[in-house]
This record gives structure tokens, sequence and C-alpha cells, in this order.
């Protein structure tokens, strides 16, 4: 099976954008891998508590010892062969992660900041390079 990605582009705020992916995603049951920068993650983090009045989206660290129950794993440098069954990765940060080839579905979150969108172009291209024709969707698509 050939790996999905899609890329999300031009994100007003992509952490709330994360945010409202992983709700659904994992009221549907599906288990998700997020990968960014520290400074990314340790803000979505605190999002997903809050970010919706009455509203939890259960997540954890790579490293906890829970990450293998946990429908959403946050990790900097994401290890798959240590996710255990992941439906899907999450992508914030400004390169592909190792392995994504054996994953089902990648999705590339891009916001509308000058600064995102280059590292998004390479990846973009690397994929291409791959095998993969992405798709590439903006909100309201």
């Amino acid at each position: 099976m050939a790996c999905a990605v899609e890329f999300r582009v031009n994100l007003p705020d992509p952490l709330r954008y994360a945010c409202g992916l992983l709700r659904t995603a994992t009221q549907r049951g599906a288990r998700l891998l997020v990968a960014a920068p520290q400074p990314f993650l340790d803000e979505l983090d605190q999002l997903l508590w809050t970010f919706q009045p009455g509203s939890f989206v259960p997540h954890v660290w790579q490293d906890d010892p829970l990450a293998a129950q946990t429908p959403v794993i946050l990790s900097t440098a994401p290890d798959l062969r240590l996710a255990g069954r992941v439906d899907a990765l999450v992508n914030l940060g400004p390169g592909l992660v190792p392995g994504w080839e054996g994953l089902g579905r990648v999705i590339e979150l891009v916001g509308e900041n000058a600064p995102d969108k280059p590292a998004a172009r390479e990846r973009l291209r690397a994929y291409r390079a791959a095998g993969v024709d992405p798709t590439i969707l903006s909100p309201g698509s």
C-alpha cells in the first residue's frame, strides 16, 4: 500500500488546526504521531487541553510509558519503529520524518507565514522524488 501524503497549506494557525484534526481523528479511533520542533509541541501540548471548552485530546510524549495506549503521540524526533501502530503522521516540522514511506498516511501542516513555505516546498519535492504525488489542500477547499 502506497503512502498517501496531504499538504494542508496556508493555515492561519497550524497548531489550532492540528488540535481540530487530532480531535476528529481520535474520535474516529485513529492513532497519530505528531512531529514538530519542541516549541511547537510545547504549545500544542497545552492547546490539546484547552483549545475547546470541555474537550481534551489524550496525548503523551513518545518516551512516555503510556505511549503505546495513547491515541496521540508527540515527538521532536519520531521513531516510527517504536511508535507501534500509527494511522497517520502529522508533520509540523521542517523536514521529512524518517520511515514515512511505511505509513498509510502523512499530513503536512503548513502555515500561511513565509518562513514555513521554503521547507514545505522542499518536502513536497522530496515526496515527489520518492514517487508520491501529494494532495494539496487550502482552508476552504
